[in-house]
Parts: structure tokens; C-alpha cells; sequence
């Protein structure tokens, strides 16, 4: 396919730009100095992203509201957030780093001001003594028990003054233009959006009227050819995520209808708008803003940037629309562009897990494109966790400061038994550092247990990367790099001809003893996996023992896929304990029938995954599940409510009685345990006892079971140090 499009140069504002690719802004956490100042991690993520070909980059949200709004700061006025309010040299020299960086490959970058985090900030500082704070008397998102008080008009005119003097600031410091965070529930949106704004008097009742101050502020202060674009969510999306029940009860029945919206940006474009990248949704529905794997591509641009794209048409206004939401495939940004949808369209985690998708397209190496897998554990839960972005599929982003790839010393021999995402990580790492390296696979293909995954259509995601993945594979076989597929070894082919073995053979799941389980048909999930999902053809009815990740995403499949009658049983208090929120509240979200894959009614369940919490399996008999069942478990379709890290203290939260039960029988025509693994290192062991060679290493679920991130991040590890 011809990409012209996505490669024409463009303008916002007077600001020009190489082609129509902008890097979207994703949070910079614990990537600058306690004092704000960017770090070269900051400065050398940023430049890795120019050197790949991207027209304009945007940093991660930087906060405007030091001493206004309490969640942006830490302990002794420390922050996790870059800052470049003040008057300080000292935090604008990492600044002027990272613009020249970026220059220097003909790229442009803006910065995205902040007002803060308001409502949706973490909880800590309340518990410190300090008064949270937002548009209105709102409830923490985290702790809902806690409140959080409105702002004064005074405290709001501060924070306008202080976007003018963070524009000017990151002018001087040789920025291209400002951005403003005005979406998804932060703080700005929460004084411009009838859910959080519910002033009766004063300036800021107007819900536009903040906005439109801060863009007037900032062109004032910066001159009017100082390009603004407005991250704006077109409508928050709460009627027609939840249903009118649950949008009146839980959310007074109010939010930014796609009507207001388009006013809001006429008013904003009105008064100097000069682009707009438009989404939707907020925390409250987090998988809009953050569309996990399980969306379609593209779920809702032609919906958002595409409505405000033909509004301006109509309207005659000449502010720049940029389409946002799954675009990682080119096919679908060029089709974006050619329709008229947008003027630009904005790749986040995409140029995560490839900072060079954009000069693999223009020279039409598609199929070379590591793809995001969506699965947002090390773009988001990793800071959540109190560590900065990085990703799964690309364990250099974040650590482009420290880690580099080069030549061995010396060329050894290597080993590496398991061609899953690690086992492969560390075949192409060792292979480019000129090892000589034999692959060892039981089965015909790459990709371990993401190839078991990525049978089920909402993996479709985990499906291309693992297809790039096969293809890159199959090039470095064809230039030496050995992969023996269907083949099994152990330490009597390994002993003494190699320099290096690394095992990456996986897991062995756990299968749970319980009383009568013989009489009902089973399958462990991630073999059921691999026999592609196939059931007796007289199974309706299929509990799935294990409420994880793995246990609930095989539970809305069996649903989805074909139209069982399924339900779940979890011991612990929640589904998916542990699993990034966005992603998290996505899959409960479909699974309680209110939404799917695709974003259209036509597809939802019409009879939702049932599921029992705080829950244990007792025994079984023919056709039946009996549970043991706490009567105080908690209601566990609540997407709207996230799980906070177990290191933060929440004094609200009560432990169940655990005596507190009732037995509960479910109907049931088979059985799939979900219930986990344990490493498989017993391989490992053996090449240690029998010192197989001068090096042996263990990685990936072969060492602790884990995630994709783990994996990858070891093997690559382990491979650039051998």
C-alpha cells in the first residue's frame, strides 16, 4: 500500500510539521529529577522517537498547579512529574537539551501543561494532612470516601497565570508550541464537564470559561503564532458505556454530550485554538482514553475526530483536527487521513514498541513493525507501580540512557530452548551481537504461550505482533540464526557444545485437587487454548475456575466466540487482582454485557459471564459446580472503580469474615482451570547439576512465573551481557 498521505508535511498554526505522524503525549513519570528537571532517560526516549521519523513529538503532562493542587507533589516538595513553572535555570537546561535532541532530526515537539490530577490524583496527600481538591465537592477516584473540595475563583486565576508563565517558559526554552491536557478527567476537564463542575457562582460556573482563559493567557503571554493544540475528550461516554441506569445512579445522570462538545472547541478555536486531538471517555470508563488490546482498530475516530472534522467544515473554522485511538496499523492511518477524518493522527504506544514505525513504512518495511500488544503493563502499570514508562515488546523504551546493543568481544556458542516472546528476545539479541545461536522450539512457531492467547479474537492485537514476530524470525534464519522447531532436548544434547544456555521453556500450570472433579469434562486453560478453544458438542453451560487475567478473558471468549453460558469463580476479593485498570475495567465491562470488541451494541453479550468473588470450588458432580461462597463479597462488575497498589493504605477498606459463607450450585457441562502455573526449571536445574556449560541462565516463566514485560526484559537482559 501507498502511504502519501501519512508522509505529506502539514501545519498547526504557523508550525510546520514533515508528515502527518504527531507522537502522542504519555505521562514522563519518574523520567526528571526530584525537582522536575528532565533526566537524559526523559531527553534520550524523546530523541530515539525523532531519530525514527516522527513529524512532532509531545511530552507527557507537566504540571502548572504546584501549591494549588496537592497531588502533584511528593514529600519535601519533591514531584514524579517533570516541572518547568517558575522562574528556575535550573530545571529549563534539561529542557533545552531535549528540544535541540529532538531538533537536531527535524522534528518538532510541544510541551502539554497541566492543570493537575484533581480527583483522579492519588489519595496519599489526604492521608498527610493536606486538603485535595477539584472543580466541586467530588470523591477521590482511588478512595471514594475521601473528598475533595472546590477551588477558589482566586486559586483558578493563579493557575491561569501559571499556564502563561510555563508557555513562555518552554518558549525561551525553544518548544514549538504548548499543549493542553483538557481531557479524560484530569483537572482541567473536571472544571470545564457538567460530571465535576457543579459551580453556582462565580466566573468558573461558565464550564468553558477556564479553558478559554488559559488559551488566552498563554497568547497573550507567548504571541499569537505560538501554536496551542487542546486534548479534549468530545464527550465522556458514561450514558453510553453504563446504560441509563447506572449513568443516572452512579453519575447523577450528567456529562459533556458530543453536542457540547463540538461547541466547546468552536468556542476554543474561537479564542486560539489552533488544532485539536479529540477522544473519549475518562477514568470513570478508562478503556476509551486507554484502548486496550481487546478494541478493534480505530474504535471511535471516524465517531470523535471525524464528527469535529466535518463541525469545522460546516462552521468554517480552520483549527486542525488529530485523530487519537488504535492507529498503529498504517492501513488504517492512510484510510484515517484519505477519508478526510483528520488533518493528523497521533501514535502513543505504538512508537513505544517501535520508535521507528514511522521510517519502516515510508520505506515499505511494514511487515518489520514491532506492534503494540496493548496489554499496558509497561507503559502505565509500571509507573502506577512507582517505576517510569517502559514496554513489553521493546525493552530499550525508557532505558535508551543505559542500555545499548553492541558487539561482543568474543563469539560464542549459545543455546536457547523455548522460542516464546523471551526465548526469542534473547535469540535475536545474542544473534545481533554476533553469537552464533540455535533456537530450540517443542512446537511449529514462535510465541509460547502468547500463541495460545493469541487464538482468541479479542487478542487480535497479540495475533500481529506474534505474526511480525514469526516473520522476523524467519529473516535472521535465513541469515544463520538456527531454529530447530519441533524439537525437545535436555542436558544429554546440551552438555558440553555450547558456551551458553538459556532456558525459556515456560510453566506447568497447577491444576487443584478437588473432590468428584473426575466427573465433569476439564480442560487446563492454556492447553484448551492451544486444541483452539474446542468444546463437546453438547457443552452449554462452562465454569471456569480462576478469575485472572487468563481465567476471564477464556470466560468472555467461550461467551463471545460461541455464545456459551459461562460463569467464574475467583477465591480472591476481585477479578484480575493486579491487572493495569484500563485493561481491567475493559474486560468487566464486556463481560457484564454492556459493551464489546468492536464498540457497537449489535455485539454485546446478551447474557452476561456470571461471577462469584471471595469464592472457593468445594466439589464437583455430574452437571454440577458446588462453591463455597462469602456472603459479603463484593459486587465484581464495577468498571468504573479501579484496585489501588497493596502499598498504599486505604483505612475504608474492611477484610470479609471468612466464616461468612453459603454453598451455592452452579449448572454445569465442563470445567476450565484457570488456577495458574509454576516455573518449569527443572531443565535448569538438571544443566546446573551437570555443568552443561560455563554459563546457564533462566529466564522468563521458566524462572518465576510472570508476564510477557518480564520475559522480554530479562532475555534481553541476560543476552546483552553474555
Amino acid at each position: 500500500m501507498s502511504y502519501q498521505k501519512i508522509f505529506e508535511p502539514g501545519t498547526i498554526g504557523k508550525c510546520k510539521v514533515k508528515n502527518r505522524i504527531i507522537m502522542a503525549p504519555m505521562g514522563n513519570i519518574n523520567m526528571a529529577d526530584p525537582i522536575g528537571r528532565p533526566l537524559a532517560k526523559m531527553i534520550d526516549y524523546f530523541v530515539e522517537r525523532a531519530k525514527g521519523g516522527t513529524g512532532l513529538l509531545i511530552t507527557g503532562l507537566v504540571p502548572v498547579s504546584y501549591g494549588i493542587d496537592p497531588t502533584v507533589s511528593e514529600d519535601n516538595d519533591t514531584t514524579y512529574f517533570p516541572r518547568i513553572d517558575g522562574s528556575s535555570r535550573t530545571r529549563l537546561s534539561g529542557w533545552r537539551d531535549l528540544v535541540a535532541g529532538v531538533h537536531s532530526y527535524d522534528a518538532k515537539i510541544f510541551i502539554q501543561l497541566t492543570a493537575g490530577l484533581g480527583r483522579v490524583g492519588s489519595p496519599e496527600p489526604f492521608l498527610k494532612g493536606k486538603i485535595l481538591k477539584s472543580a466541586s465537592l467530588n470523591r477521590n477516584f482511588y478512595v471514594p470516601q475521601l473528598p475533595h473540595f472546590p477551588l477558589s475563583d482566586r486559586k483558578i486565576r493563579k493557575m491561569v497565570k501559571s499556564f502563561g508563565q510555563c508557555a513562555i517558559n518552554a518558549k525561551v526554552s525553544g518548544f514549538d508550541g504548548v499543549q493542553l491536557h483538557g481531557h479524560e478527567g484530569y483537572l482541567m476537564d473536571q472544571l470545564t464537564s457538567a460530571p465535576w463542575n457543579r459551580r453556582k457562582f462565580g466566573r468558573y460556573r461558565n464550564k468553558f470559561q477556564f479553558a478559554i482563559d488559559v488559551v488566552r493567557e498563554i497568547k497573550k503571554t507567548c504571541g499569537e503564532d505560538f501554536p496551542i493544540i487542546y486534548r479534549v475528550d468530545l464527550t465522556q461516554g458514561l450514558r453510553e458505556s453504563y446504560g441509563d441506569e447506572i449513568f443516572k445512579r452512579r453519575f447523577r445522570g450528567v456529562e459533556r454530550t458530543i453536542e457540547e462538545g463540538l461547541e466547546f472547541c468552536k468556542a476554543l478555536a474561537e479564542a486560539g485554538v489552533d488544532a485539536f486531538d479529540v477522544d473519549k471517555g475518562c477514568y470513570d470508563n478508562w478503556f476509551w482514553p486507554h484502548p486496550p488490546g481487546y478494541f478493534d482498530d480505530i474504535p471511535y475516530v471516524e465517531e470523535m475526530a471525524g464528527r469535529l472534522k466535518d463541525f469545522f467544515r460546516k462552521h468554517k473554522i480552520e483549527a486542525k483536527v488529530i485523530a487519537v485511538g488504535k492507529l498503529g496499523d498504517p492501513d488504517k492511518a492512510e484510510e484515517v487521513l484519505t477519508k478526510g477524518w483528520a488533518d493528523f493522527f497521533m501514535l502513543g504506544r505504538p512508537l513505544l514498541a517501535d520508535p521507528y514505525w514511522p521510517q519502516k513504512v515510508r520505506e515499505n518495511r511494514v511487515q518489520e513493525i514491532v506492534h503494540c500488544i496493548g496489554d499496558q503493563e509497561g507503559c502505565i502499570q509500571s509507573f502506577i507501580m512507582g517505576g517510569h514508562p517502559c514496554c513489553t515488546v521493546n525493552p530499550y523504551t525508557g532505558f535508551e540512557d543505559t542500555k545499548r546493543l553492541t558487539k561482543a568481544d568474543k563469539s560464542k556458542k549459545v543455546a536457547i530452548i523455548g522460542a516464546g516472546p523471551g526465548g526469542c528476545e534473547a535469540a535475536k539479541t545474542a544473534w545481533a551481537r554476533g553469537h552464533q545461536v540455535t533456537l530450540f522450539e517443542k512446537t511449529d512457531r514462535v510465541g509460547g504461550q502468547l500463541a495460545a492467547g493469541g487464538r482468541m479474537k479479542i487478542k487480535h492485537d497479540v495475533a500481529r505482533y506474534l505474526r511480525n514476530l514469526q516473520y522476523q524470525m524467519d529473516l535472521l534464519s535465513q541469515k544463520g540464526l538456527e531454529i530447530k522447531y519441533q524439537t525437545t532436548v535436555g542436558p544429554e544434547q546440551l552438555k558440553g557444545k555450547y558456551d551458553v544456555i538459556i532456558c525459556a521453556n515456560g510453566l506447568k500450570p497447577i491444576l487443584p485437587e478437588i473432590e468428584g472433579q473426575d466427573q465433569i469434562p476439564s480442560s487446563e486453560a492454556r492447553e484448551f487454548l492451544w486444541q483452539g478453544m474446542k468444546l463437546p458438542a453438547d457443552v452449554k453451560k462452562v465454569t471456569v475456575i480462576g478469575g485472572g487475567v487468563v481465567g476471564c478473558e477464556i470466560a468472555y471468549s467461550l461467551a463471545y466466540e460461541q455464545g456459551m453460558e459461562v460463569t467464574v469463580v475467583e477465591m480472591l476479593p476481585n477479578l484480575m487482582t493486579g491487572v493495569v485498570h484500563a485493561n481491567r475495567s475493559m474486560l468487566l465491562w464486556m463481560m457484564m454485557g454492556k459493551g464489546s470488541p468492536s464498540g457497537r451494541p449489535e455485539d454485546v453479550l446478551a447474557k452476561p459471564v456470571q461471577a462469584f468473588t471471595s469464592s472457593k470450588v468445594v466439589r464437583m458432580m455430574p452437571g454440577k459446580v458446588v462453591i463455597m461462597a462469602n456472603r459479603k463479597r463484593k459486587d465484581p462488575y464495577t468498571p468504573w472503580h479501579t484496585l489501588i497498589p497493596e502499598n498504599i493504605h486505604n483505612p475504608f477498606d474492611r477484610p470479609l469474615n471468612p466464616d461468612d459463607v453459603e454453598e451455592i450450585t452452579i449448572d454445569t457441562d465442563y470445567v476450565i482451570y484457570a488456577t495458574g502455573g509454576r516455573a518449569d526449571d527443572r531443565l535448569y536445574y538438571e544443566l546446573l547439576r551437570e555443568q552443561a556449560a560455563p554459563e546457564i541462565y533462566c529466564i522468563g516463566d521458566a524462572r518465576e512465573p510472570g508476564r510477557a514485560w518480564e520475559a522480554i526484559t530479562s532475555a534481553n537482559e541476560v543476552a546483552r551481557s553474555i
